[in-house]
């Protein structure tokens, strides 16, 4: 082989190389791709692998895959209760139509889509916190106002080929020269709650202790009654045992009606004179 015709071997060889070369690329499995011709789209590629275009004329460009995410600037809102705030969001979203968004989206980079997103996510934030108040940022209500923004802007998202993945608020601030004010009717408001939850309260209680009351009369008139009929009962018993007793052995009866006048006449500490043929005294002077 002579030295020109080792020359254009060497030139094919690397023709063939650069041509090569252009004519694949590689899809990683971060990635998504489509294949542009003078501008216009040709091809998406959304699975890894290597990929084939016509070099020299066809181009690709790269999309992420994965969550991508951007911090809006502070945007001031009026609530619906009013109070002017200062709100910043953070907003995480993916690229799921990149033919879409390639055409929807200019400049077609992830600084197009922070800068149609910004504005998606900042008139969506005003337009719902300025339906609620103020408390409700500050409650179990938050996570709910924060889904309803995503879903709005969501909505706003899906025709430029994107999805949001999620929308926060990660600072929520009273202007300063708004603060004391706000600050003092927050605590009016909350005062008042307060005094009403009080007063109702009271009443509670009241009513509380007023049925206690009944109840607690009611217990005792019944167990009263019950006592009285219970010693009713056990009178007329003792009468009628005390009669059966006195037609059986007067003698005793005689006897244990005495006894009952020594203990009642004869306590600790009484002193009687008499004498001792006084009938207090007969059963003791009785003979054996």
């Amino acid at each position: 082989m002579n030295k020109s015709a080792s020359l254009i071997f060497g030139t094919v060889a690397l023709a063939l190389i650069v041509i090569g070369g252009g004519m694949f690329f590689t899809v990683d499995q971060t990635k998504q791709a489509i294949v542009l011709q003078f501008g216009e789209f040709r091809k998406a590629h959304t699975t890894p692998g290597l990929k084939v275009k016509v070099p020299f004329i066809q181009d690709v460009l790269f999309y992420e895959k994965r969550v991508l995410s951007f911090d809006s600037p502070e945007v001031r809102i009026t609530t619906g209760d009013q109070k002017r705030l200062l709100v910043d969001t953070y907003t995480r979203y993916r690229i799921t139509d990149p033919i879409l968004f390639f055409k929807t989206v200019k400049p077609a980079s992830e600084q197009g889509a922070a800068m149609r997103l910004e504005a998606f996510v900042t008139s969506t934030v005003r337009n719902v916190l300025g339906k609620v108040p103020l408390r409700n940022l500050l409650s179990e209500e938050r996570p709910k106002i924060m889904k309803s923004i995503e879903r709005e802007v969501d909505a706003l998202a899906r025709p430029l080929g994107i999805a949001i993945v999620d929308v926060r608020i990660i600072r929520t601030e009273l202007p300063p020269e708004n603060r004391d004010a706000v600050f003092s009717r927050m605590i009016s408001a909350l005062n008042q709650i307060a005094k009403g939850n009080r007063a109702n309260g009271e009443k509670i209680g009241q009513e509380i202790r007023s049925t206690a009351d009944r109840d607690q009369s009611i217990i005792l008139a019944t167990a009263q009654q019950e006592a009285q009929d219970i010693r009713g009962q056990g009178e007329a018993e003792a009468m009628q045992i005390l009669g059966v007793s006195l037609e059986e052995n007067p003698e005793f009866y005689e006897f244990y009606q005495t006894m009952q006048t020594y203990r009642e006449t004869l306590g600790e500490g009484t002193t009687l004179v008499l004498t001792t043929d006084n009938d207090l005294f007969r059963l003791f002077n009785a003979p054996e």
